[in-house]
């Protein structure tokens, strides 16, 4: 029941996360003349690192919770 929720909420604070810490690249510098495509760009790469990073979390949470049922065997 949590687990959709848990995804989802994750997956929100990581691209947060990952838009706030590359903020500060000016992406502007590399594609000058395309100002907009290079902000575009940033929201690209937010999203791409945040799913990564709260889908790496997600299954060790996972596999953090399955050891006991595999040690109990």
């Amino acid at each position: 029941m949590m687990q959709p929720i848990l995804g989802i909420s994750l997956n929100i604070i990581f691209i947060y996360f990952s838009f706030w810490t590359i903020r500060p690249i000016n992406f502007e510098k590399i594609m000058p003349f395309t100002p907009f495509q290079a902000a575009v760009l940033k929201v690209i790469l937010a999203v791409i690192m945040g799913y990564l990073l709260a889908s790496f979390f997600l299954t060790m949470f996972n596999w953090i919770t399955s050891v006991p049922d595999v040690l109990l065997r």
